[in-house]
């Protein structure tokens, strides 16, 4: 009978027969949603919360069922996950992302949603157009992050970089105002070199160079070396790979004497998991890390919120300063119903995600605030996806209720990154950020042999002739 019945309102509803049985959930007769970005079941306080936020969300619309589901995003296995289905109705990507998902078809256009919510046009332009295509919306942002140089400041202070205020803490500023932390490479080089001398079995600075991931530092390293970019497009329209840029090749071989000197920690094979590990265990003074990861060390391995600080990121070359700005979208199965997606928006405000100023999106964002502080996690100010007026200023008040660091250990990323950002390469990120690791790989592995101009030759020529040639 619950069978007959499933299959009845799918016909009904002019649903395929799989959406029926997502739809009707464990039979009883509600709408499935699949939350993606569901906690993992070790993050009891996380989890619920989440668990409030359901039940809140369900008493207000008892017509859908939600269902967590603690789904991790992988540029190496979407493509089994998307033509076999098993997405969830919302999950999480990255803003290289969208552009490949919306071209394989594997995720749904929202824009009609997002239009009957008020929401589209409340969307910070940048992140908005990171998910659109052709006037078309595909995702909702989470949040943004700037990408700037984390320090131990216990550690720079032991070898003499910065001094203490009478209060005990840290000074980051001379009497003239100038930074004591560094803000060229050479500094960092300065630094790291002090960092070695002074302590046993420690290292200046962590280098990522698996997953992906160093190559996506890499890319900002480039830039700051004088790289303006990593992919040119021509006056025809066409890209060319930019990867062995003269700056490019300078950030490399800068990579190069920090190894061959042993001031970085000489794993060939460190993933994004490494930096925060390193860091959180005292291994190394510094780091790359996005705003929006700067808990880790303290949630991972107990590290003291307050021996550290987030500041912008060196130049190489005395003059350019970029901060890659990236972030996380919401993105949404494209074989789920209309339904379903209008439920996985709505769940949004009850998490506080959404660009709603009402008591429902405030007090989860307090409730996320909560947590986080009963975790004893650094709050620190967050780069919103939204811009209309209310919303922040009922948001940024939260913000400034439960701050729990000395902003001066901030102030400067924060205020420098309005300047600094910039949006990651247009075209097969993930695709061009392995190539690139395997060039950091082979320096790292052998640096006193390695040719970094050959490497990203090869690399530039690999990029151009697999990816950046399939540009329309």
């Amino acid at each position: 009978m619950k069978k007959w019945l499933c299959t009845a309102m799918s016909v009904l509803m002019g649903s395929s027969l799989l959406l029926s049985f997502a739809a009707c959930g464990k039979g009883n007769g509600k709408i499935k949603v699949s939350i993606g970005m569901w906690p993992d079941p070790t993050l009891t306080q996380d989890v619920e919360m989440y668990r409030q936020w359901e039940a809140a969300f369900e008493a207000d619309y008892p017509e859908y069922d939600i269902v967590g589901d603690s789904y991790v995003y992988s540029a190496d296995t979407i493509t089994a996950k998307a033509t076999s289905k098993q997405l969830p109705t919302v999950f999480q990507t990255y803003f290289t992302e969208p552009q490949k998902l919306i071209d394989n078809g594997w995720i749904a256009d929202i824009t009609d949603e997002l239009t009957e919510l008020g929401w589209l046009d409340k969307m910070d332009p940048d992140m908005r157009d990171a998910v659109s295509k052709d006037g078309r919306c595909y995702g909702v942002p989470r949040d943004g992050y700037g990408m700037g140089l984390l320090l131990n400041l216990e550690m720079l202070n032991y070898v003499g970089v910065i001094d203490k205020n009478d209060d005990g803490s840290y000074k980051l500023y001379d009497e003239d105002g100038n930074p004591l932390y560094p803000t060229t490479f050479e500094e960092v080089r300065e630094v790291s070199e002090l960092v070695t001398e002074s302590l046993d079995n420690t290292y200046g600075l962590v280098i990522l160079s698996a997953n992906n991931n160093g190559g996506w530092q890499f890319c900002n390293m480039a830039w700051n070396f004088g790289c303006e970019a990593m992919q040119v497009k021509g006056a025809d329209g066409k890209y060319t790979a930019n990867l062995n840029d003269p700056a490019a090749v300078e950030a490399l071989e800068w990579i190069q004497g920090m190894a061959q000197d042993k001031l970085i920690d000489p794993d060939a094979s460190l993933t994004y998991q490494d930096w925060y590990a390193k860091f959180g265990s005292k291994n190394v003074a510094m780091a790359f890390c996005g705003s929006d990861s700067v808990m880790l060390p303290v949630t991972n391995f107990n590290f003291n919120k307050d021996d550290i600080a987030l500041v912008p990121m060196p130049t190489g070359d005395g003059t350019s300063r970029y901060s890659l700005y990236g972030g996380t979208p919401f993105v949404f199965p494209s074989y789920a119903s209309k339904e379903q997606i209008k439920g996985a928006l709505l769940f949004l405000k009850y998490i506080g995600r959404s660009p709603e100023a009402d008591a429902i999106s405030m007090a989860a964002i307090e409730k996320g605030h909560q947590v986080a502080q009963a975790k004893n996690m650094p709050i620190i100010p967050t780069i919103r996806p939204w811009t209309n007026a209310d919303y922040l200023e009922a948001a940024n008040a939260l913000d400034e209720k439960y701050i729990n660091v000395n902003l001066d250990y901030y102030n400067d990323f924060f205020g420098t990154l309005p300047q600094m950002k910039r949006a990651e390469e247009p075209y097969y990120c993930q695709d061009m950020y392995k190539l690139l690791d395997n060039a950091i790989q082979n320096v790292l592995s052998n640096p006193g042999m390695a040719n970094c101009k050959s490497l990203l030759d090869t690399s530039n020529s690999q990029f151009q002739n697999t990816f950046l040639n399939k540009v329309k």
